[in-house]
């Protein structure tokens, strides 16, 4: 027999009763013209004028890639570049790896782990720290106010009977000055700067983008017309599963 459990207790924007409820509208699809213009006070056209240690989410892993590569040209430390070593058993099965095949480093850039390394530790896939060291085959990073050496690991891949089809030995960082919305799922930021200027490819991105911090005036939304933020709300749409849903459990 199944049973269904419904979480309802707001963890991150607890103490934010008004933030939380604009979400929940969101959400569900049914954004009102007063959540909109709640929304429209956290709206920038430019974010020139913007913190730049605040981190920068995208819809899109080419938006993130520029960003990241111009934060690193304003890092004058020389940089260093960390390959990957690939071992391939069947080239008939595509091998999709977390560690990147190449990465470029300096000490101060923003980077995060892709891999789980030491979970007690906090050291898990999407954890964000600070480079202080680089040396041959490894890095220090500042992560969770510790010290942190970072080497290579390997990851593999498997085939449906287990079996390892392919591997990756390599750093388990990449650039995290920014990054898409799709890989914050999960993360609590203490500021967030969202780009809207580029519709999100799937609804329920919009609710994920500005859902990332505690409270409403920790999110900035980048929108080159911010009267534009009403067409959008007014067109995001849920899954008519997931409404009967939440009819029948809420």
């Amino acid at each position: 027999m199944t049973e269904v459990l419904v979480l309802t207790q707001c963890f991150r924007q607890k103490d934010d009763e008004q933030f939380f409820g604009a979400l929940n509208e969101i959400r569900f699809g049914q954004v009102s013209d007063k959540t909109i213009d709640y929304f429209m006070t956290r709206c920038f056209e430019k974010d020139e004028n913007l913190n730049s240690k605040y981190t920068r989410l995208f819809f899109r892993n080419i938006e993130v890639d520029v960003y990241n590569n111009q934060k690193m040209e304003t890092i004058k430390q020389e940089g260093y570049w960390f390959y990957a070593k690939d071992v391939i058993k069947n080239r008939n099965i595509p091998c999709t790896f977390q560690i990147p095949a190449a990465v470029y480093l300096k000490i101060g850039a923003i980077v995060m782990l892709v891999r789980n390394i030491n979970v007690e530790e906090g050291l898990c896939n999407g954890t964000i720290g600070t480079i202080i060291l680089i040396e041959n085959n490894a890095v220090w990073v500042m992560m969770n106010k510790k010290e942190v050496k970072i080497e290579c690991v390997k990851e593999e891949i498997l085939d449906c009977s287990h079996a390892v089809v392919g591997s990756r030995f390599g750093l388990p960082l990449k650039l995290a000055f920014s990054f898409t919305v799709h890989k914050a799922q999960g993360s609590t930021m203490n500021k967030a700067v969202v780009q809207f200027n580029l519709k999100a490819f799937i609804n329920s991105l919009y609710y994920v983008s500005l859902s990332r911090v505690c409270n409403i005036n920790d999110i900035f939304i980048i929108i080159n017309n911010k009267f534009d933020l009403r067409t959008l709300f007014k067109s995001i749409t849920v899954d008519s599963d997931v409404l009967e849903f939440y009819k029948k459990y809420m």
